[in-house]
């Protein structure tokens, strides 16, 4: 199981459609459900924008929604990635999705994927198209587990 954390406002600003919506935060959340970016529903999410609370697009999601307040999202991302490194979970199953520089090294350093937002929604693009046969990392991911389970009795 993959856990992603998002930086929200990051993927907002790179899809049109959610951008021009009077929620954006909403209208992300839905966006990534709609075209399946996480992949499995198995796999968890974490998006974390800038700002005030939004209710309504904390309220009506499975993901866990989080806004920084007078903090900053990148202060708030960083914090979790070391909450996750000093737990149980496997800092390789996770994966940072941000056009942050600092923030994608900070996550590599640590262990963990990370993913420019372009990429991350490049998976609706390529559907449309049917030319690329490039698989998501999620699909990469659980592929792997399946077989390691198959083959190496895991």
């Amino acid at each position: 199981m993959l856990l992603y954390i998002i930086d929200g406002f990051n993927l907002v600003y790179k899809i049109p459609s959610v951008k021009k919506s009077d929620i954006p935060q909403l209208e992300l959340i839905r966006y990534i459900k709609k075209h399946k970016l996480t992949g499995s529903n198995n796999n968890k999410v974490v998006i974390i924008f800038d700002g005030s609370v939004q209710m309504q697009a904390r309220n009506e999601s499975e993901f866990e929604v989080i806004f920084s307040g007078t903090r900053s999202a990148d202060d708030l991302i960083k914090a979790r990635i070391d909450k996750i490194k000093n737990s149980k979970y496997p800092v390789s199953e996770l994966v940072v999705v941000s056009d942050d520089r600092e923030i994608r090294d900070y996550a590599k350093k640590q262990g963990a994927v990370s993913q420019r937002a372009v990429n991350f929604i490049k998976l609706e693009k390529q559907s449309a198209n049917e030319e690329s046969k490039d698989i998501s990392y999620p699909l990469q991911k659980e592929i792997t587990d399946e077989l390691r389970k198959i083959w190496l009795k895991e």
